[in-house]
């Protein structure tokens, strides 16, 4: 009994510790509109990056989006990514949240630690625009 009862402690720790070791970069998640205003908002650093096409983004972008990488683009030339900093949070978005959302893997295979994706990208944004 009690050589199955060390068993269990020995289990219980070696599952805690790996628990606690789990890396918190290569990390992607989904925000809507609300999310998005309260980064906006906050004094945190982040990179808000549209990855439409320059046409798209003059045309209307959501205001602090001052980035604008062609996912078209940068998707065969992944150095266009050196102009981010892999360890500051990157916001993206586009149009409606499909290319963000493949532009967010590239980067995370890329090394980047935290991703962000605007759902439903500008179509559903409900805030200001430029």
């Amino acid at each position: 009994m009690k050589r199955i009862m060390v068993l269990v402690v020995g289990l219980l720790a070696v599952f805690t510790l790996a628990a606690c070791d789990k890396p918190e970069n290569n990390v992607r998640m989904d925000i809507n509109n609300f999310e998005l205003q309260e980064m906006l908002d906050s004094d945190e650093e982040y990179q808000f990056v549209d990855v439409r096409t320059a046409t798209e983004y003059n045309e209307a972008h959501i205001p602090g989006f001052d980035i604008n990488l062609d996912y078209y683009e940068f998707q065969f030339d992944p150095e266009m990514l050196d102009v981010l900093d892999r360890d500051i949070p990157v916001v993206l978005m586009c149009r409606s949240g499909n290319r963000s959302v493949s532009a967010a893997e590239m980067l995370l295979d890329e090394g980047f630690d935290v991703v962000y994706n605007l759902e439903d990208g500008i179509n559903g944004w409900t805030g200001e625009t430029e």
